[in-house]
C-alpha cells in the first residue's frame, strides 16, 4: 500500500454559542419525534439461517485482489484521521460500469486493534449525513469505511437487466473493501460489521447473506423486494425515471414488475433466508414513502423479525432523529463487536 498526495485541510470550528444553539435545536427535534419511537426486540425463538447455496456463493466471487492501492491523507483530527482509498475493482464475466473501488477510511487513533464498520450510504450525493455518522463512530474507537457508490434507478437509456449488473457489482465492491479492511494492522478482523442506510441498507442485507466476515449489521430505512420498491415508490426521484422508462418502452407497471422480478437475483428478500436475524438491528420509518412501509415490513418478516426500532417519520424526516440514531448505532456496535 502506498500513500500519495497528502492533503491537509483546516476546519474552522463554530463558536461555542452556535454549537450550543445547535444542540438545543437537535434535542428539541429528538424530544418531539422520539415520543413516537418504539423498539421491538428479537423474538425469543429465531430459526438459524439456511446455508448459502454454492451457486449463490459462486455468483459473488471475484479474482484475486489487485495490489495497486492508492491512499490519500485527507485530514487529521484528535480522535481519528480521514483517508481516501482507491483500487481497481476485480470482476470476471462482465464489464464493470464503475471500475474503481473508492471509499473514505476514518481511522480511529485509539491504540490497539480496533473493530471496523463498513458503511453503505444512500445512493449518489456528497454523503454529508453518512460522513457525520462515520466521524462520530470513529471518535468512539471504531474504524469506518464509507463506500462510494453511484445512484441506482430505472433509466430509459438502459435495459432493466442492467440493474442486476449494478447490484452485483456493488456487492463485489463491498467484499473487496472487506478484503482491504481485514489486512490493516490496526483492524481486528474478527470484529467487523456494517451500517447501511436506504439503498445502502438493502446492500447491507445482501452482504449479510454472502459475506461472513462482517459479523453484525445495522440496517436503516431498507425494504424489499427491489422490484416492489421500484414499482410502488412515491418518491419523485424514482417515479420520474420510472415513468420515462415506461413511456419510452411502451410498457405498463405490471409488465415492468414482471420483468424486474425475472431479472433481479441480487435482492434482499430473495437472500433473507441466509441472514442471521440475531446479528441485525433494523430501523423502520413507518411513514416512509420512498421505500414504502409495506416493503420495509415485508423485508423485516423475511429476515425473521429481527430487533427493530420503529420511527414515526418518513424517509427524509428520519434524519431529524440522527443524534438519537448515532447513539443507538454506537450502543449496538459496542455490544456486538
Amino acid at each position: 500500500m502506498r500513500v500519495v498526495n497528502i492533503i491537509s485541510t483546516k476546519h474552522t470550528a463554530p463558536s461555542t454559542k452556535k454549537r450550543a444553539s445547535r444542540r438545543v435545536l437537535l434535542t428539541a427535534y429528538c424530544l418531539v419525534l422520539g415520543a413516537g419511537c418504539a423498539y421491538a426486540p428479537l423474538r425469543t425463538v429465531t430459526p438459524a439461517p439456511q446455508p448459502l447455496p454454492a451457486d449463490i456463493a459462486a455468483y459473488y466471487t471475484y479474482p484475486s485482489q489487485p495490489t495497486d492501492v492508492r491512499v490519500q491523507l485527507v485530514s487529521e483530527h484528535r480522535a481519528f484521521r480521514e483517508l481516501l482509498v482507491q483500487f481497481p475493482l476485480s470482476v470476471f464475466g462482465f464489464e464493470p460500469t464503475e471500475p474503481v473501488v473508492e471509499f473514505e477510511w476514518f481511522e480511529s487513533t485509539q491504540p490497539g486493534r480496533r473493530p471496523a464498520i463498513l458503511f453503505n450510504p444512500i445512493l449518489g450525493g456528497d454523503y454529508p449525513i453518512e460522513r457525520s455518522v462515520c466521524r462520530f463512530l470513529a471518535s468512539h474507537g471504531f474504524h469506518v469505511a464509507l463506500v462510494h457508490r453511484k445512484t441506482l434507478k430505472i433509466s430509459p437509456d438502459h435495459p432493466v437487466d442492467r440493474i442486476e449488473l449494478l447490484l452485483r457489482q456493488g456487492i463485489l465492491r463491498i467484499r473487496q473493501v472487506v478484503d482491504w479492511m481485514e489486512t490493516q494492522e490496526r483492524v481486528d478482523p474478527k470484529r467487523m460489521g456494517s451500517f447501511g442506510i436506504s439503498m445502502g441498507g438493502i446492500a447491507s442485507v445482501i452482504t449479510a447473506a454472502v459475506e461472513p466476515r462482517l459479523k453484525v449489521h445495522m440496517i436503516m430505512l431498507a425494504g424489499g423486494s427491489i422490484s416492489d420498491i421500484l414499482v410502488t415508490s412515491k418518491d419523485t426521484l424514482l417515479t420520474k425515471p420510472r415513468q420515462r422508462y415506461l413511456t419510452k418502452n411502451h410498457m405498463d407497471l405490471k409488465t415492468l414488475d414482471a420483468t424486474l422480478r425475472q431479472s433481479l437475483k441480487t435482492d434482499p428478500v430473495r437472500l433473507a433466508p441466509y441472514v442471521d436475524a440475531r446479528r441485525l438491528l433494523l430501523v423502520v420509518a413507518l411513514a416512509d414513502r420512498t421505500i414504502g412501509r409495506a416493503n420495509a415490513l415485508r423485508l423485516r418478516r423475511a429476515l425473521g423479525r429481527p430487533a427493530t426500532i420503529f420511527l414515526p417519520t418518513g424517509h427524509y424526516t428520519t434524519y431529524f432523529l440522527l443524534p438519537y440514531l448515532k447513539y443507538a448505532s454506537l450502543r449496538f456496535f459496542k455490544k456486538t463487536l
